[in-house]
């Protein structure tokens, strides 16, 4: 079953689009394939260019581009707002203010909650409980 973790992020101490970039960070050190789903194509192509230069000792290999599931190439770490999750991915990072149809194909999904979203993550986090996922709440 999908475990679902809720990552609340005190503004004065955590920049949520850095917190982002660890997170594509950690993920890609373990080898999962992520999706990190945003809100825009603004978005994406804003934290398209947040990977590049968000910590200069590492290299997140990531895309935004569909490649389609017949690529022998698959990102290990994909960008985009559409609804498609474009291959198989262990990890869900969910930046839109909707739950994507397809979210119980990860392993795992994260929800940020900031003050711009409390509101959609209340929601969020009611949609998954009412359903039984495993729900976990971290403060940052």
């Amino acid at each position: 079953m999908t475990r679902v973790d809720f990552y609340q992020l005190n503004p004065k101490q955590h920049n949520s689009d850095r917190v982002v970039c660890q997170l594509c960070q950690k993920a890609y050190d373990k080898n999962q394939k992520t999706l990190l789903l945003t809100q825009s194509s603004q978005q994406t192509a804003y934290l398209e260019e947040q990977l590049w230069i968000f910590d200069e000792d590492s290299f997140l290999p990531h895309d935004s581009d569909f490649k389609g599931e017949s690529n022998a190439f698959l990102s290990p770490i994909l960008i985009h707002n559409q609804p498609d999750p474009q291959g198989e991915r262990q990890l869900l990072i969910n930046l839109s203010l909707s739950i994507p149809f397809y979210f119980a194909q990860f392993e795992r999904v994260i929800e940020l909650v900031t003050e711009d979203n409390k509101k959609s993550a209340r929601e969020h986090y009611a949609f998954y409980k009412e359903r039984g996922y495993p729900l976990n709440h971290h403060t940052l």
